[in-house]
Parts: structure tokens; sequence; C-alpha cells
């Protein structure tokens, strides 16, 4: 089939694709393309949804690691006190007898 610009308008273009053998054989279902059409904004929406919710879980867990570091870096300045108080021997021995009873 030769289609060329000048020569078809687009009613003239219809009829030429209509008459077809290929359009005769496989004739379009109008509820096919209607329901691929419903399919594939469905999916849209499901895309759509899955992408917020996927943000919505990176900013809780990028909120969640935030307090996490906030929490590490007080750690960290409190560990040379840890070690001082966690010394490897029993600290009670320097304390003297405490029981009195």
């Amino acid at each position: 089939m030769n289609i060329e610009a000048a020569q078809y308008t687009p009613d003239n273009l219809m009829d030429t694709l209509i008459e077809s053998r290929s359009f005769k054989r496989n004739k379009l279902q109008w509820i096919v393309f209607y329901g691929s059409s419903f399919a594939t904004a469905v999916m849209f929406v499901i895309l759509c949804s899955l992408s917020i919710w996927t943000l919505t879980l990176a900013h809780e867990i990028n909120h969640i690691v935030t307090k996490s570091t906030a929490i590490l870096n007080d750690v960290e300045e409190m560990m040379p006190v840890m070690r001082a108080i966690c010394q490897h021997d029993n600290f009670t021995e320097s304390y003297g007898h405490i029981c009195t009873f």
C-alpha cells in the first residue's frame, strides 16, 4: 500500500485503511481498545500511588536516620565517661566496706 500525503485526505485515508485486507481480517474491536485504555489508566494510577507511598517511606526513613545519627553522636561523646566507669576491675573495692549490717 503506497500512501502519499498529498493524495490522501484524512477521510480518504480512513476509507483506504478500512478497505485494506489487514483491516478486514483483523477488525478493530472497540471494546478491546477501550478496555486496554482503561487498564492503562488504572496502571498509571497504581504506579502514581506506589510512587507516593515510596516517597513517604523514604521521608520517614530519612527522619529515623537523622534521629539515630543524633543519638549516636551523643553516645560517642559519652564514650570516654563509659571507659572511665567501666574499668575491668571491681570498682567497689576502692570504696571500702559499705555493707554495715
